[in-house]
């Protein structure tokens, strides 16, 4: 299995080189949590928390793409007033409002068994998830100065 589930398995990735130059430059909002990047609108590019775009293989389709990175900003970039909440017993999660309860995004349960494998495991160490190691940061997560 390869470190990151996200890449297709065979043959050198691919991504969109536009967005990752020196000539371009992100866009930033300001939050309650400070400076946030916003991702350009493709869905072969994720922001991943304040200050990183996460480049998603361009060998995949657009829908398969857009549902990608729809996964990971749902995970990485925090939302006022909304946490996630993980069933450790169904190995799923979702995103809630915390005012008011009602679900506001659903994950994919394969992503939500890969993205929170390790919190699931903690809670419920008898469903063994396979958790990964942080991988360092390579050609498909880049780090922007804000």
């Amino acid at each position: 299995m390869p470190l990151n589930p996200f890449r297709p398995h065979e043959g050198p990735p691919v991504y969109q080189e536009e967005y990752r130059n020196t000539s371009y430059v992100p866009s930033v909002i300001e939050t309650a949590y400070g400076f946030q990047l916003v991702a350009p609108d493709t869905p072969y590019v994720a922001a991943t928390g304040r200050n990183k775009l996460y480049f998603i293989d361009t060998r995949f389709d657009n829908e398969t793409a857009q549902h990608i990175k729809n996964q990971i900003e749902k995970a990485t970039i925090p939302i006022l007033d909304q946490c996630i909440v993980i069933d450790e017993i169904a190995a799923t999660a979702k995103r809630r409002n915390g005012e008011n309860g009602e679900t506001t995004f659903v994950f994919d349960p394969l992503y939500a068994r890969f993205m929170f494998a390790k919190g699931i495991n903690k809670r419920n160490p008898d469903i063994k998830l396979p958790e990964y190691e942080n991988e360092p940061d390579g050609d498909w997560l880049v780090a922007c100065g804000l």
